[in-house]
């Protein structure tokens, strides 16, 4: 907020700054999604059932972060936080209707058993697609540490190689 009233009160804005809802580019161009401390769970869709697992929070829990304009988990509140980082779906507050989402926060519209609310940059039908080859691909480590409120399994450490 500050460095946007900064912006403002040194004539920083023009029409160009500014997307289609008057939001500044540098926060707009962006998805909530880009930089999220689950992006390993969620290319693997290995989604969180509860709200205290470390899965990704899209397809059962109500995450929009895939959908939602901004840096949030960029540029994290305070330098260190985000909703996501918190255990908490994003809710794309930083769209118009937000708080009229049309089905309850925390919980994913379906049709078909496929999320309504698909990420804005891919096809309905390649995401579909992607997100079956992604689940038959999702590594042990990745699918039990989906559905637990810790690290259960680390990655595996390998030695280093000898030249």
């Amino acid at each position: 907020m500050i460095e946007t009233l900064a912006d403002l009160a040194m004539g920083g804005f023009d029409a160009g700054r500014l997307d289609s809802l008057g939001r500044p580019r540098a926060f707009a161009d962006h998805l909530a999604h880009h930089g999220c401390g689950r992006n390993e769970f969620y290319e693997f869709k290995a989604s969180a059932a509860r709200p205290s697992h470390r899965g990704c929070l899209m397809e059962n829990l109500g995450c929009k972060a895939t959908q939602a304009p901004g840096d949030c988990n960029i540029r994290r509140w305070n330098g260190t936080g985000s909703c996501t980082d918190g255990g908490f779906t994003c809710i794309n507050c930083t769209s118009p209707g937000f708080q009229d989402p049309g089905a309850p926060f925390q919980e994913t519209a379906k049709v078909a058993g496929i999320p309504v609310g698909l990420p804005v940059d891919m096809p309905k039908a390649w995401f579909v697609a992607l997100a079956a080859l992604s689940k038959s691909a999702t590594p042990q480590r990745v699918r039990t540490n989906a559905h637990a409120d810790h690290v259960v399994v680390p990655p595996a450490r390998r030695p280093p190689k000898m030249p």
